[in-house]
């Protein structure tokens, strides 16, 4: 049985996780110092949940999975960045982007996605030039988001590793 970690974070309130759903980033760019994080869903049928930091639990950012809205995504991901996790299958890897809003609109950063090996969990945010890419890619709207889960279940999705 695993040791549970408790905490408060001003963003999503008392949290408790398994010491085990920990997981430790190479640091995140303009986060030095800040490592370690958990993924806290933020209600069952939402297709976001929150990044929260166990350094500085106010530390927090909106992720999710990008087949939930862009189902042709490619990762701009290298093989390198897989090895360097200890990534050697497709099943060992989860990917999560950055939510941001402005105004009323809600962005996907496609171009810096969060690599976590799901068995050590451990991870990296890959910052990528690829032109194909935007930080600020425009997620579809709430209705629309709606039809992209519902649909995300029908396709497997997935970086090539």
């Amino acid at each position: 049985m695993s040791d549970l970690i408790s905490f408060e974070s001003r963003r999503v309130g008392r949290i408790e996780v398994a010491e085990e759903d920990v997981i430790t980033f190479e640091p995140i760019p303009g986060f030095a110092g800040k490592t370690r994080f958990v993924v806290v869903e933020h209600s069952a049928e939402s297709a976001m949940a929150w990044l929260v930091s166990l350094d500085d639990p106010d530390l927090a950012f909106v992720v999710a999975s990008p087949w939930s809205f862009f189902h042709q995504y490619d990762p701009p991901i290298e093989r390198e960045h897989f090895a360097s996790l200890g990534i050697e299958k497709r099943d060992e890897v989860e990917l999560l982007c950055i939510v941001t809003l402005s105004g009323k609109e809600i962005f996907l950063n496609l171009a810096a996605p969060l690599v976590i090996n799901a068995a050590s969990r451990c991870a990296m945010q890959v910052v990528s030039d690829d032109p194909r890419y935007t930080t600020r890619a425009a997620i579809p709207s709430f209705s629309d988001e709606e039809r992209a889960t519902e649909s995300a279940g029908e396709s497997l999705g997935g970086p090539s590793v």
